[in-house]
């Protein structure tokens, strides 16, 4: 166990005041991994200019003729007709383009029901197969790198990755720094790098931080 990373950890829950809201503070552990690290992962795929993701591949972008185009991944399959009028058995490429915002309104928490836009008038849907698109390469390496090592990092605008966990100290310490400490000294011993340690005051206390979901998770792997 890293008795610094760990000394640190524990000081900083201890710091943490108390509150009736139990993730209104956190402690939060920010992974900085070395230089080239997962150098091997295969380049990120996006739709273009003017697209921003909303959800893991699914991205919006909104067109100078009031119009929106949505970009998603992997679709399907589904009780649907694939894109080539036969049984859907593979996944698939949504390009779907209206003026009706409700279209997207899931967009951000369930992209795959875009597929509800099927059969409308006033849309326009491009499918194309997912297999052997450029993003399934992309979206391949980092599923099964969560699937072996619990945690999909985040790539920095310098090419260098990073990972954030965090716990709420005056929820439960055993479901909390603790679980922190285990999961941290993992990631420092399986990938390298180093790591520091905050506090800082959640902007939204009545929901669990996916940080510490995932810190949990780490934890038990």
């Amino acid at each position: 166990m890293n008795r610094s990373l760990t000394r640190n950890i524990i000081s900083a829950a201890r710091r943490t005041p108390d509150s009736a809201e139990s993730f209104t503070h956190l402690v939060e552990v920010e992974h900085l991994f070395p230089a080239g690290a997962f150098g091997d992962a295969p380049g990120r795929w996006t739709p273009g200019e003017g697209f921003t993701e909303v959800a893991g591949g699914a991205w919006l972008r909104v067109n100078a003729d009031g119009t929106r185009t949505a970009v998603v991944t992997g679709v399907g399959p589904k009780e649907l007709s694939a894109a080539d009028g036969g049984p859907w058995t593979d996944e698939e490429v949504w390009t779907v383009t209206s003026a009706d915002p409700d279209v997207f309104a899931w967009l951000g928490d369930k992209p795959h029901r875009i597929t509800w836009a099927l059969g409308r008038e006033d849309v326009e849907i491009v499918r194309e197969p997912y297999e052997g698109h450029p993003a399934e390469a992309w979206e391949t390496y980092w599923y099964s790198f969560e699937l072996k090592h619990g945690f999909t990092p985040v790539r920095r605008g310098d090419g260098r990755y990073t990972l954030t966990l965090a716990c709420a100290p005056n929820a439960s310490w055993w479901n909390g720094p603790w679980p922190l400490v285990s999961a941290s000294d993992r990631i420092l011993k399986s990938h390298g790098g180093r790591a520091a340690v905050r506090t800082v005051t959640s902007a939204h206390p009545s929901a669990t931080p996916a940080t510490v979901y995932r810190m949990r998770r780490l934890s038990l792997i």
